[in-house]
């Protein structure tokens, strides 16, 4: 017992002697508590607030990419873009089709500015008559040549260029044409790609007919015909690529196109008609019942160093000019009635068109003062369907005959627009006449200028993209700035 005790008074005694730090542990503790939470608190709070961030950004992200998407989506058919924000205005806007995406997104268009063909300075005369005796067409719109059926058969073309010159009358060169043989009856596209009947470039020398309702695609090029070109009843037919659509388009036809020719001979975008002999243009509702024919050209384009086929930029329609034949031609030179010079091939063709293997068009008149007895371009409609003649490009006929005819009270329904400029031997039209017909010089608007703007419009952030971008008609493009931004649409 006595050991026992002695060994507590050990112990105690040993728990007071001096520097003993039993207990500090506990105080270190509690400083390393302290400073940790002053260190660890901010930390989390940082650590929070950049999660919060990453979200807001990530959500800034994907709606920015959604805004940038909604206008891809837009710009992705831009023949249909063209169409749909034509009808706007500087303060008109136009909403497109909702692109459907995960972000809900309006887009909308303004036009900010419209480009014509041709400057005012470059305006060639709209309609010109070569003929004796001529007079105006009904429907003529834009300038009128001076002389136009008078006396002096010459005074025409001393005042004609061949290239295409603003106050003047535009007698085009002859483009070079391939001499290959496509099928008069055209070639049919496979099932999987729809209805649809291909013709492609090159000489004809048969008869060419559409008097059905199968959709008929002319590939874009050079057309030369020595016979006649018909579409009559209910046919559907499309003229070269471009501005309006077509069944098919130039790739596709020239790939797809069951047996098409090896060489296709497609260039440029829409079609130049070539007549010479006996070639010429038909186009009436001969067996129509509810729907008459729909015609329409797609307005020539041509590379610029395209040498050959760049004479038919421009043109929808030309005659071979001259008499004559073999390896030569000369100027149709009819006393007191009618004079027109052979055609020209350009350079660096050149000479007389005959050595191109043209045939000068025989459609001229032969009995004065009567008018030739077969029309170049005849155009007749006498049902109630109703039917469409559109070409966009210049015809130059001027040995050739236009006529126009509608039945009596048949008007209705009738559309004939001939809006590149027109130069011809004279017109011969009837009392009644389509509805609507201009014959002349439109100097139509070929591209536009579109300012586009997306929008998120549900939650936050809000995010608008906004674009400046250049439409031609046909549906070529051209972005000249896009500007992506969070809160106020940019400027």
């Amino acid at each position: 017992m006595i050991a026992l005790r002695s060994r507590l008074a050990e112990r105690r005694a040993a728990r007071t002697k001096p520097g003993n730090d039993d207990g500090m542990v506990l105080i270190m503790c509690l400083v390393f508590i302290v400073f940790g939470s002053l260190i660890i608190a901010p930390l989390l709070s940082y650590a929070a607030q950049t999660l919060r961030t990453s979200h807001i950004q990530t959500e800034k992200s994907n709606r920015a990419e959604a805004v940038r998407g909604a206008l891809r989506i837009a710009l992705a058919d831009p023949k249909a873009l063209y169409d749909a924000c034509s009808a706007s205005g500087l303060h008109v806007e136009v909403s497109l089709a909702t692109p459907g995406l995960t972000e809900a997104v309006t887009t909308k268009c303004t036009t900010v500015n419209s480009a014509a063909e041709l400057s005012d300075a470059d305006l060639r005369t709209a309609v010109t008559t070569t003929q004796q005796g001529s007079a105006v067409p009904v429907g003529a719109v834009g300038s009128v040549f001076a002389g136009l059926g008078g006396s002096d058969l010459q005074a025409w073309y001393g005042a004609a260029t061949r290239d295409s010159t603003g106050g003047k009358v535009w007698l085009p060169y002859l483009p070079a044409h391939a001499l290959t043989h496509p099928a008069n009856a055209g070639y049919m596209m496979p099932a999987w790609a729809g209805s649809c009947r291909v013709f492609f470039p090159g000489t004809y020398t048969a008869p060419v007919s559409v008097s059905d309702s199968v959709p008929t695609f002319f590939a874009s090029g050079v057309y030369y015909f020595e016979s006649s070109v018909t579409f009559t009843g209910s046919a559907n037919v499309v003229i070269g690529e471009g501005a309006t659509e077509g069944c098919t388009d130039n790739q596709d036809a020239a790939y797809n196109a069951i047996n098409a020719p090896t060489n296709h001979n497609i260039d440029g975008l829409g079609a130049t008609f070539i007549f010479g002999g006996a070639g010429r243009l038909v186009i009436n509702d001969t067996g129509a019942t509810s729907q008459g024919p729909r015609v329409q050209f797609n307005a020539r384009l041509v590379d610029p160093t395209d040498v050959g086929s760049l004479p038919s930029k421009g043109v929808s329609v030309i005659s071979v000019n001259g008499i004559g034949g073999g390896s030569s031609s000369d100027e149709l030179n009819m006393w007191n009635q009618l004079r027109v010079p052979a055609s020209q091939l350009a350079i660096p063709l050149g000479g007389d068109a005959a050595t191109a293997g043209y045939k000068p068009s025989t459609l001229v008149p032969t009995v004065l003062p009567a008018a030739p007895e077969t029309p170049i371009i005849d155009i007749a409609f006498t049902k109630a369907a109703p039917s469409t003649v559109f070409i966009p490009g210049y015809v130059a006929v001027p040995q050739g005959r236009v006529s126009v005819s509608v039945a009596a009270s048949m008007s209705a329904g009738k559309d004939v627009e001939m809006v590149g400029g027109v130069l011809a031997a004279l017109f011969t039209q009837t009392v009644d006449q389509p509805a609507s017909v201009k014959i002349g010089l439109i100097n139509r608007i070929v591209q536009k200028t579109f300012k586009m703007v997306s929008t998120t419009t549900t939650g936050l952030p809000q995010v608008t993209s906004v674009a400046i971008v250049q439409v031609n008609d046909y549906g070529e493009f051209a972005v000249n700035s896009w500007v992506t931004a969070a809160g106020a649409a940019p400027m």
